[in-house]
């Protein structure tokens, strides 16, 4: 490097209206920046940023500085918009390596339609996969491989996914499966979806689909951005931002083009907690079109704990937790006036005048020309004072009233997006970045500040944080740690744990005991395994550049999954370090001068400029790309006039889902993988007739018309990842049907027990696997059960997944669903359905995997019995199989049913959706349409969970915010919510009785939109609403409370069950 040479680092990020670089030098202790410009951002990226390097680096060159470039950092918003917006994207092959399950929902099942007709080149369901507990579904087919590659070579498909069952916990046939297919097809693109995202199948896919279509468009933007680079005669190494903050290498971000997803917002972090110099700090970032509004967490991003959504598509990979919203420079503003011209109301954005500013905004004009242009949050910026910026005397005779309005409403949204990232009340400094940062009044408090800063370089923070070089090394997967215990020790404390035991009726003191006994074995193994992955974060690393004495832990996260045995952790772990030194990478570099072919009219091109139409997070910022959505658009409910019977059409499913959802009580599994199944059916044509009870049974044969209720047993977090083939439930009803047709089976026993054999223990009669000698034309008679029939079905609960489920069995077999359920909302346990609670018989009753096979309880003493039975069985089918509890006749669904359930959830549903749609607050949706009451909004500080005895369990601490301010709750579970308690000043005293516990309907819902959070969903610092629906009369008596009351959980009497409330009678929707 040539004498008197300041070695600098180019930091460039392109936004959605300005692309900002930053000259750093890099000879001092703490980086200068020597320059800073904006450019428009251009369509096609490179142009944008060839202007912006070459006006920063001629700025110093003008400025007497010698400077030689040793790196360039670009980061980019360009690959999340084109996912977005559906532009440059390669046509996909998926292969699932599923075996026998996940078949009702293939690839793209979870992808806006728009979207998948443009990725969507070829879907492939093959065999292989494995169980939660590492079992092999099926062994990989290698033939069938390669039968797939010359199909995917016919069509000239070469971008390729590879996505296999549990691959986060076995991710081996993923890449065994990659070897084969880059023998027989070179050219191939390939991701493996265990190396792009964690547990939950169909947004680990998401994920990994938008990861590989990008890939070919990523290719041409890099050659675009080195060949620029080559053009200013730069020799330098190409890096590229990614959502963590650091940087990785061109090469890298060829293989993994998502990974820059959100390097807008987490350069604007990174580069503020720089200028500020603070560590912990909530970043507002401010541009053209979009306000960011993020957390810093040790200097870095703090990562999102939730699904993130891009372009409508739930994703599971790592993304910043950043809340974009559309509040810009540039964003339009709209004012209603009252008749008496005062102002009513003001509205700022979502859209925006983006990089027209200029051309569009009254203080680039004179007051006279003001006709042809639009009011913009600048002009109210300048007109208040705030900043001087064209033209004044054009926004001077702006009403003082609109102006203040306007402002207020600025300040409004920032505050609102703030409290929505914050975790806890604790007051933070809040920083302000971005060109936009001049709409915020900074002689004014905001909510929920500390401090306001706003730092020198405040306005390209964003490309300053690109700048900074620092790279990551990540390990991400899940690790079982029964294989890291010295069983033998273990055992031998279990076995004396449980000879302790004295009192035992149920065998759960003897399941608490063994659970006690090694726990602590596993807490050793799991800090064992969460060393192991911080080194091996470290080396990953030290491969990508970093020097490893400057490595630091910014990441350190463990949590048991919960249903999976052998105690299974997902860990999280990411090590930074500083980039090794230019100075030792032994290349020379020259002092950058500019010439004839890097002259800035050079530069200069016609390619168009675009306004910006999605935020940074991926996300569409007008409303308008909701109304594809059929799901979105309100209809009333459609009466076959010929039947009576209620025609659920795509918004009936999703008020119902909500409905569904908020009934689940936390627990009960999320319905949304039966509301994608039953929007897939509706698409097919077939129909999911709901009829109501009076009308159905009023000319019943009380004894030989059937009414059979159906669902899934087993984990929501299995069936997330696993999800469902259809053959679980209609296989359980197929099976009932042949214990009767086939078996000849009346009163807990068989006639025909030909090739079948029962077994007997503790006064059950069951069969392990039903597989009878059929007859044909026997065992094709479907809707007949020994000379009765089936003349609808049931949910067994109205919460949760299998609220759905019957929905998709009656829509094949075109069976009517009636308006009821077993429960009234979603309860943990078999013995909790209401008709047995109530007398019916638990028997006979059948449970089918994806594999069929077909368990069968002929006879049990109690239903509590067929639980512990079948939930044993169901753990061995993999955790998830479907049931079909006994048949109801026609006195039994009128005296031990919730009558009118389906009707009640797609009432409540309906009452939240609109008030979305029609931005009103959907807690007071709730209040109006149930009897309720809303006993806190809160921010989750504390969850604890542990599996036990196949259940979640565990508690929660809420702390109250707004009017609930200085509150805190605990809230108990096991699968569902269970009780609320009021706690002390020092959160840990309960106070008082409790403030609601079962049956009635403790729910756990996002604050702002009423969206439910299950239990297993639940993250610290998430933004709640605590609100208690009035159960049903039939869960109150007596008889249901030693079933479902407090004490049937273990709570001592001192907990007991107080009615606040009758719940409303619900009006039918399917006449009566």
């Amino acid at each position: 490097m040539e004498n008197n040479c300041v070695p600098v680092v180019v930091g460039v990020d392109v936004g959605g209206t300005n692309t900002d670089a930053v000259v750093i030098a890099k000879d001092q202790e703490r980086p200068v920046v020597l320059a800073a410009v904006k450019e428009p951002t251009t369509s096609d990226v490179t142009t944008g940023v060839k202007e912006a390097i070459f006006s920063a680096l001629k700025s110093t060159h003008d400025n007497g500085q010698k400077v030689a470039v040793v790196q360039v950092n670009i980061g980019t918003t360009h690959f999340v918009n084109a996912a977005v917006q559906g532009k440059g994207l390669a046509k996909v092959g998926v292969l699932r390596l599923c075996g026998s399950v996940s078949h009702a929902l293939p690839p793209f099942s979870d992808f806006p339609k728009r979207l998948a007709d443009i990725i969507c080149g070829s879907v492939h369901m093959l065999k292989g996969g494995y169980r939660y507990d590492g079992r092999i579904i099926d062994e990989i087919d290698e033939n069938e491989i390669k039968e797939v590659v010359q199909i995917l070579k016919a069509k000239a498909i070469t971008c390729i996914v590879l996505s296999g069952i549990f691959s986060p916990i076995r991710p081996d046939q993923e890449c065994r499966v990659k070897d084969i297919i880059m023998r027989e097809y070179s050219e191939a693109s390939l991701t493996l979806s265990n190396e792009i995202g964690h547990i939950g199948l169909l947004e680990r896919e998401n994920a990994a689909i938008l990861n590989e279509c990008l890939k070919p468009l990523c290719k041409i933007t890099i050659n675009g951005f080195q060949t620029a680079l080559k053009d200013m005669g730069l020799k330098c190494p190409l890096y590229l931002t990614q959502n963590d903050g650091t940087i990785m290498s061109a090469d890298t971000a060829l293989d993994y083009p998502i990974y820059t997803f959100a390097s807008g917002p987490t350069n604007s972090m990174r580069g503020t907690a720089y200028l500020s110099e603070l560590k912990n700090a909530i970043v507002v970032d401010i541009g053209g079109t979009t306000t960011d509004v993020g957390m810093l967490k040790n200097g870095f991003p703090r990562e999102a704990s939730t699904q993130v959504k891009v372009g409508g598509a739930r994703t599971n990979f790592r993304m910043p937790d950043v809340l974009s919203i559309g509040l810009g420079g540039g964003s339009y503003v709209e004012a209603c006036y009252n008749d008496d011209k005062t102002v009513k109301r003001v509205s700022v954005g979502p859209l925006s005048a983006g990089y027209n500013l200029q051309n569009e905004a009254f203080i680039f004009s004179s007051r006279d020309a003001r006709s042809s242009r639009n009011l913009t949050a600048s002009d109210i910026a300048v007109a208040a004072g705030m900043a001087n910026l064209g033209n004044p005397a054009s926004v001077g005779d702006l009403s003082k009233e609109l102006v203040k309005s306007a402002i207020d409403r600025i300040h409004q949204m920032v505050e609102e997006t703030i409290d929505k990232i914050k975790l806890s009340n604790e007051e933070l400094p809040v920083i302000l970045v971005g060109g936009g940062s001049i709409l915020i009044d900074p002689k004014r408090h905001i909510a929920g500040a500390k401090s306001v800063i706003l730092p020198e370089n405040f306005g390209v923070a964003n490309a300053i944080g690109a700048a900074l070089s620092q790279v990551s090394g990540r390990v991400d997967y899940v690790c079982g740690l029964l294989d890291m215990v010295d069983r033998v020790a273990m055992d031998k404390k279990i076995e004396e744990a449980v000879k302790a035991v004295t009192d035992d009726p149920d065998g759960k003191e003897t399941e608490i005991a063994k659970e006690n006994a090694q726990k602590p074995f596993f807490v050793n193994a799991r800090d064992i395994a969460t060393e192991e992955a911080c080194k091996k974060a470290k080396a990953a690393a030290i491969k990508s550049g970093a020097v490893p004495s400057s490595l630091t832990i910014t990441e350190k996260e463990y949590y048991t999954l919960s249903y999976i045995p052998g105690q299974a952790i997902h860990i999280r772990i990411t090590a930074v370090g500083d980039l090794a030194d230019w100075k030792k990478t032994g290349i020379k570099y020259e002092t950058w001068t500019p010439n004839v072919s890097t002259s800035q009219s050079d530069t200069i091109s016609d390619v168009k400029l675009t306004k910006q139409v999605t935020t940074s997070m991926g996300n569409h910022l007008s409303s308008t790309a909701d109304l594809e959505d059929e799901t979105r658009k309100p209809s009333e409910p459609y009466i076959d006039p010929a039947t009576g019977e209620w025609i659920l059409s795509p918004w009936d499913i999703e008020c119902i889902v909500v409905g569904a959802g908020i009934f689940g009580c936390g627990g009960g599994g999320s319905p949304h993988i039966g509301k994608l199944r039953s929007l897939k059916a509706i698409r097919k044509g077939k129909k999911i007739r709901i009829v109501s009870p009076e009308r159905l049974l009023r000319n019943a044969d009380p004894e030989n018309d059937l009414v059979v209720a159906i669902s899934f047993m087993g984990a929501p977090l299995i069936m997330y990842e696993q999800l469902v083939s259809s053959v679980e439930t209609t296989g359980a009803l197929k099976a009932m049907e042949e214990l009767y047709n086939i078996g000849g089976y009346e009163d807990g026993k068989l006639k025909n027990m030909e090739g079948v054999e029962v077994k007997t223990r503790a006064g059950m009669n069951f069969i392990e696997d039903y597989q009878p000698k059929t007859d044909t034309a026997t065992a094709n008679a479907t809707g007949n059960i020994g000379g009765k029939k089936i003349i609808a079905l049931m949910s067994s609960e109205i919460g949760g997944m299998n609220a759905i489920e019957p929905f998709l069995v009656g829509a094949d077999l075109d069976i009517p669903i009636i308006d009821a359920d077993g429960m009234g909302r979603a309860f943990p346990e078999v013995q909790m359905f209401c008709p047995y609670m109530y007398g019916l018989s638990p028997y006979p009753a059948t449970l089918v995997d994806d594999r069929n096979r077909r368990a069968v309880m002929l006879q049990t003493p109690s239903a509590k019995q067929l639980e512990h039975h079948f939930r044993d069985t169901v753990v061995d089918m993999g955790c998830s199989g479907g049931m079909v509890d006994s048949a109801l006749r026609k006195h039994d669904v009128y005296t031990k049913t919730i009558l009118y359930s389906v009707s009640h959830a797609w009432r409540l549903g309906n009452a939240i959706l609109r008030a979305r749609l029609e931005k009103t607050s959907p807690i007071d949706a709730i209040l109006a349409e149930e009897n309720s009451k809303h006993i806190m909004t809160g921010k989750v500080q504390n969850v604890q969970r542990e599996t036990t005895a196949g259940f979640n369990k565990g508690r929660l601490i809420i702390e109250g915010l707004e009017t609930f301010v200085n509150q805190r709750l605990l809230v108990e579970f096991q699968n569902e919510n269970l009780v609320i308690l009021r706690l002390a000043e020092d959160g840990k005293t309960i106070v008082g009785d409790a403030l609601a516990c079962v049956p009635d309907l403790i729910m756990l819902v996002d604050a702002d939109t009423c969206e439910p959070i299950t239990t297993e969903e639940m993250k610290y610092g998430m933004r709640v609403a605590v609100v208690v629906l009035a159960s049903h009369a039939l869960l109150r008596t007596e008889t249901a409370l030693r079933f479902v009351g407090p004490q049937a959980f273990r709570y001592p009497d001192t907990v007991k069950f107080q009615p606040f409330a009758d719940a409303k009678i619900t009006k039918p929707i399917p006449p009566i």
